[in-house]
């Protein structure tokens, strides 16, 4: 009877080991998307990055770092070669919903025309399923193009509750003159958000 019961009980201890251990690809993602993910993770751990990126933003734009924001926000930033760049923040605050809109004349300008209005509830939710809806959190971060003039976009965000398929808070697309017509669906996301 003894024997019987530490029979049982070591099976039904390794079934309860196996239910609690953590799923580390729970949405079935590839091994290219998962290596994409660990690398950008990599890099946004390390002191260095976090603190350049602080600086840069700072310095450039007078914008905080999203790397460990303490809301759910989004960012998209524009910077052109010969153009302006332009800087679309959304936020969600204390069950208000703020939008942030800073244009810059140059790269040399570092004072922007900045605006600044809330949305709808409705229109946050809108906002944030249709980036979902695109796979935002899972989109490759880069897609390797490059050039010497044109446009770089970029697309950040970060949530307080992790994602999902990734078990991350925080993820970032850029491309350099995109043709990607999700990424540009994504985008225009940021500049179709008016006031309430």
């Amino acid at each position: 009877m003894k024997k019987q019961f530490l029979v049982i009980f070591s099976i039904s201890f390794s079934l309860y080991l196996i239910s609690c251990r953590i799923e580390t690809n729970p949405c079935s993602l590839s091994e290219d998307v998962l290596a994409d993910i660990q690398t950008l993770d990599s890099l946004i751990k390390l002191p260095e990055t976090k603190e350049r990126d602080k600086e840069w933003l700072k310095h450039n734009y007078n914008e905080p770092s999203i790397l460990n924001a303490k809301r759910e926000t989004y960012r998209f930033v524009r910077s052109s070669s010969f153009d302006t760049t332009e800087i679309v923040r959304i936020e969600e605050i204390n069950g208000h919903y703020k939008v942030t809109k800073k244009v810059f004349a140059s790269h040399q300008d570092t004072v922007g025309v900045t605006s600044e209005f809330e949305i709808r509830e409705n229109d946050w939710k809108v906002f944030v399923h249709t980036l979902a809806a695109n796979n935002f959190w899972t989109y490759p971060t880069t897609d390797n193009r490059e050039g010497l003039d044109g446009a770089n976009l970029l697309i950040e965000g970060y949530k307080l509750i992790k994602d999902e398929c990734t078990l991350k808070n925080y993820h970032r697309v850029g491309r350099w003159s995109p043709i990607d017509t999700t990424f540009i669906s994504m985008c225009k996301l940021f500049f179709q958000t008016k006031k309430e």
